[in-house]
């Protein structure tokens, strides 16, 4: 067990504790993070499966080498990829972790793990029905922008900054798990195993944190969001939207309820950009990949993009 899989492990279990005790005893925490864990299991065994496969086949070898020699076109494709494949957030890190490990463009990667969260083809549908046809085109839209918008600035950057000085040490030295001197199934084994651990632990870890900012935050955010004025409520959706992160078929009819109380599109639309591109979920997951300042970057951009999708859907359907 590496110092970092102990220092987030002992992260969760003090937090776990803390939750438990203060202000009053609750014996709902751990078991609420828990069963989150179990039923996400699946997603993790399939993420882990799928990291094992890209290290082990040459895809990825053939995804490098086009990509290298045609950034523009790879942000363009994985900004679309990510806009219309149902890959959520906890799920797309770890696969871009994956390819990155093998030399994969960061600024592909980018674009990818900012717009796959926020839509796919069930969420558009599921969007139409509950909240009109406008708002959930809009909706694919921004995700999409997003992802070119960032995946350029990344690439820009990339002129300046080598990648190798953007992802964390830990994670570009899991590389040595596809070495070519190791068989495939070697390298399958071995990717596979380092994926699910880098998920359920950090997972865990994003879980728990989400159940305290529930506990404390929930029904406070809720009553913040309604009563903003329209000039405050977009940057408070967007405050409130990552923390208070709900999975996005849940979050729609909440906010359905929510626009009937007062709650503008737009805000609406800025909660759910928020809550889905830079969620507990994936920026903790974002985090273990990249060093802090590529971290406040992607912050940066999916706050800005959650922003100003928001300020935008107020002007055009208002």
């Amino acid at each position: 067990m590496n110092t970092r899989f102990s220092f987030v492990w002992w992260v969760t279990v003090a937090m776990l504790a803390l939750g438990s005790l203060w202000p009053e005893p609750r014996t709902g925490l751990l078991r609420s993070m828990l069963g989150e864990l179990v039923t996400l299991l699946p997603l993790t065994v399939f993420v882990a499966l799928m990291a094992g496969w890209l290290a082990s086949s040459t895809i990825a070898n053939r995804l490098r080498n086009t990509l290298d020699s045609r950034p523009w076109h790879a942000i363009f494709f994985a900004a679309l990829i990510g806009t219309v494949t149902p890959v959520c957030g906890i799920a797309s890190v770890p696969l871009v972790a994956a390819l990155l490990r093998q030399g994969i463009p960061i600024a592909a990667a980018m674009a990818f793990w900012l717009s796959s969260p926020i839509t796919d083809p069930g969420m558009l549908i599921l969007t139409a029905g509950i909240l009109g046809w406008p708002f959930a085109i809009g909706k694919l839209l921004a995700a999409l922008l997003l992802g070119l918008v960032a995946g350029v600035v990344a690439q820009i950057l990339s002129y300046w900054k080598p990648q190798s000085r953007w992802v964390r040490e830990g994670a570009l030295q899991q590389s040595a798990t596809s070495s070519c001197d190791l068989s495939a199934q070697s390298r399958f084994v071995a990717e596979a195993k380092a994926t699910f651990g880098l998920v359920v632990r950090w997972l865990a870890f994003a879980l728990t944190l989400e159940a305290l900012v529930r506990v404390h935050l929930g029904d406070v955010g809720y009553s913040i969001l309604t009563a903003a004025n329209s000039v405050w409520a977009v940057p408070v959706a967007v405050a409130i939207g990552g923390p208070l992160y709900i999975e996005g078929y849940a979050a729609l009819p909440l906010l359905r309820g929510l626009i009937d109380m007062g709650l503008t599109l737009g805000a609406a639309m800025a909660f759910l950009i928020s809550g889905a591109a830079i969620s507990l979920y994936s920026a903790i997951a974002v985090w273990s990949l990249v060093r802090p300042a590529i971290f406040g970057l992607y912050l940066t951009l999916g706050i800005v993009g959650a922003l100003v999708a928001g300020w935008v859907t107020d002007m055009a359907m208002t």
